[in-house]
Order: structure tokens, then sequence, then C-alpha cells
């Protein structure tokens, strides 16, 4: 009689699997093993402590808020919610980008300065 080994199933939460992280500016990605139902928040803050312990360079710092984690779709790329299980969406490769800054407005200009920008020509 032969016996065969199953395969384990998918559907468990506590599942692990190998994910692969690359960071915007560094030279190689970063690998290592998450549950399925970990949140996204805790990998990112994972990926960016590895990433410092390896000295790797741009430095990034160690605050999760500040960063965005995406990974590919079939119309090209989607961001994960902070609050998302990582193997919700199936995927095991990453890309790991700093949040891009806040736009500001631009000053109110005063009353007073507004015909000088006005009759003010370049080059003279």
């Amino acid at each position: 009689m032969l016996l065969c080994k199953q395969k384990p199933k998918d559907d468990n939460p506590n599942m692990q699997m190998l994910i692969s992280i690359s960071v915007v500016g560094s030279a190689g990605p970063l690998r290592f093993l998450v549950n399925k139902n970990e949140l996204v928040g805790e990998v990112i803050r994972t990926a960016l402590k590895s990433y410092a312990s390896e000295g790797r360079l741009p430095v990034l710092g160690f605050n999760h808020d500040e960063f965005l984690l995406y990974y590919p779709t079939t119309a090209g790329v989607d961001v994960l919610s902070l609050s998302d299980p990582i193997g919700s969406k199936g995927a095991r490769s990453f890309t790991l980008c700093k949040k891009p800054p806040p736009t500001q407005p631009l000053p109110p200009v005063p009353h007073h300065r507004l015909p000088f920008l006005i009759t003010r020509r370049v080059g003279v």
C-alpha cells in the first residue's frame, strides 16, 4: 500500500508564507516569513527593522505610517491598507514606498504686493 502525503491546505489562517518586499531605491528585495493573517502595518514595521539591521541605503526610518505597501494586480498595482491581512490579496511580492508629501496650498499674496507682482518683468 502506497501512502501519499497530503499537501497543507491554504485556508489555514496561521499558515506562514515567504514574501518579498522591494524597497524603492534599494539594491535588492527583503525576504522573510510572515503569517497570512498578520496586518500590513506590522509587516511594514518588520520590513523597516530588517532593512535597518542590514545597513541598507537609503536610510528610511522606523515610522510605518509614512509608507505604503503596493502589490501587483492585473490592472497594474494597488495599495494595501495598514489594517488588511498581508495574505488577503494572494500576493507574495510587494513594493514599499514612502508616502508622497501632502501638498500645501500657496500662502495668500497680500493685496499691497499684488501690483508689484503683476508689473514685474523677468530678466530686466
